[in-house]
């Protein structure tokens, strides 16, 4: 009796190679996963980004081809190494051949003078050096509370703009 249900299990047992293949191919798989991870980002010899991340995966031939979840921290320096502003998400996708990041989902941006931006969604260009969203912002200073839509900064939140 056990033979006979040890042969059962071992032919029902069986995958098709075909199917396995089919499965594992219709799902995007990143090619990297790192958990706990920080990236520097430097310009001859000078930290321009530090990027705290609690995971990160890059996939290969697909955009976005970095995705950063479970929160995520960027801090932004200026030339001679101080602290300009700081950009906290909790997730993140980059399409690094743009290079262009998305901050999606309870978006702060304090800057070194206590200004402090929310938003749900903020990206950020470094070719062009903006950050900038179209979403619903809240801005707030050592004097005031500002409310709008849409948002337009360097990184170091000195100048912005606000679209309505």
């Amino acid at each position: 009796m056990r033979l006979f249900f040890f042969l059962v299990v071992l032919i029902s047992c069986t995958n098709d190679p075909k199917l396995v293949q089919d499965f594992v191919s219709d799902k995007q798989q990143p090619i990297e996963q790192i958990k706990g991870a920080e990236l520097l980002h430097t310009e001859n010899g000078t930290v321009k980004v530090r990027l705290v991340a609690s995971r990160i995966e890059r996939f290969q031939n697909i955009q976005p081809e970095l995705i950063f979840s479970n929160h995520l921290e960027v801090y932004f320096y200026n030339d001679s190494s101080q602290l300009q502003s700081t950009l906290i998400a909790d997730y993140a996708s980059i399409d690094e051949k743009k290079k262009i990041m998305l901050a999606q989902n309870n978006v702060i941006l304090i800057s070194n003078d206590d200004k402090k931006l929310e938003t749900n969604e903020l990206f950020w260009d470094e070719n062009k050096n903006k950050i900038y969203t179209d979403k619903k912002v809240k801005i707030t200073t050592g004097k005031e509370v500002i409310y709008g839509e849409g948002f337009t900064s360097t990184p170091d939140f000195k100048q912005y703009s606000i679209t309505k």
